[in-house]
């Protein structure tokens, strides 16, 4: 039998994934799960240069607005751009944003700007498809008479440099639990309230006995076993975990996962061949070089 952890897709709804890892350790799910929030990198907008703004709030404070737009860009337009961050590279990603408010105030959305092309990659602005997650983010209100115009780049970055970069909301996992019954021949009162007591639904009353139906819901909460020592007992297995990832929609959670998995290889291959070099350098008696 194989070492190496495994995957298992337990329930995948938008940009929401459930997926387990079986046969690893918490270390490398907590490991993922860093990668995940901090070390994927995505497109925000990181600079805004303004033409004109009559409106009532100030540049800087619509410029903060816009960097927490997230951007949704397709996966292959993303893979062309990732290639040139990790290469040192800065493509720019345009968009204009002109707006004027007539005889009535005007709230200002997301879905106003309007992309412009690529710089610094070569890609057909055709085929970038990148716009806002939704085009409902308000960013200003502009009252009668008042107009805002400005240019917006956005670049590569990562959750480490700034919270904007950072593709995913919340990151958790769990030990898969282990709930077993001690005693599952009960008087139907006593297994009612044993099963009234988790709110997860996880136990059932089947054919006069009480039954694990719904394990992999369980919250490891222990209340059960807490309140009904010697008849249910609550574990968790720590080889086999659960994570659950949300996209904010950027990418989806599965292309996320597969490039924070690819960011750990590559650290891991290169934490390895430093570790070669020092002990080459340790026995051949010569000083490592600086790379």
């Amino acid at each position: 039998m194989s070492n190496l952890p495994e995957l298992q897709v337990l329930s995948k709804k938008q940009n929401r994934l459930v997926f387990m890892l079986r046969n690893t350790t918490p270390a490398f799910a907590n490991a993922l799960r860093r990668a995940l929030i901090s070390e994927v990198p995505i497109l925000a907008i990181d600079e805004v240069i303004v033409t004109e703004n009559t409106s009532a709030l100030w540049d800087e404070m619509i410029a903060h607005r816009l960097a927490l737009v997230p951007l949704k860009i397709d996966p292959e337009t993303y893979d062309a751009l990732r290639d040139l961050y990790e290469q040192g590279k800065d493509p720019q990603v345009i968009f204009s944003l002109e707006e004027e408010a007539g005889e009535r105030p005007r709230t200002v959305l997301s879905g106003h700007l309007r992309f412009e092309g690529i710089e610094g990659a070569p890609l057909p602005p055709e085929s970038a498809g990148i716009e806002p997650v939704s085009k409902n983010i308000p960013i200003l209100k502009l009252g009668k008479g008042q107009k805002i115009s400005l240019t917006a780049i956005a670049r590569m970055g990562t959750g480490r440099q700034h919270a904007k970069w950072q593709p995913v909301g919340p990151v958790g996992y769990k030990y898969k639990p282990v709930v077993r019954i001690l005693r599952e021949d009960l008087p139907e009162d006593e297994a009612l309230k044993i099963i009234s007591t988790c709110p997860r639904r996880v136990f059932g009353y089947v054919d006069g006995k009480l039954t694990v139906i719904n394990e992999m819901q369980c919250s490891l909460c222990r209340e059960c076993e807490e309140k009904f020592p010697g008849i249910v007992e609550v574990d968790g297995d720590p080889s086999n975990i659960i994570l659950t990832v949300e996209s904010i929609g950027c990418l989806p959670p599965e292309k996320l996962l597969a490039v924070a998995a690819d960011v750990l290889s590559k650290k891991l291959d290169n934490f390895l061949e430093k570790v070669q070099l020092a002990v080459s350098s340790t026995l051949t008696g010569k000083a490592p070089s600086e790379n």
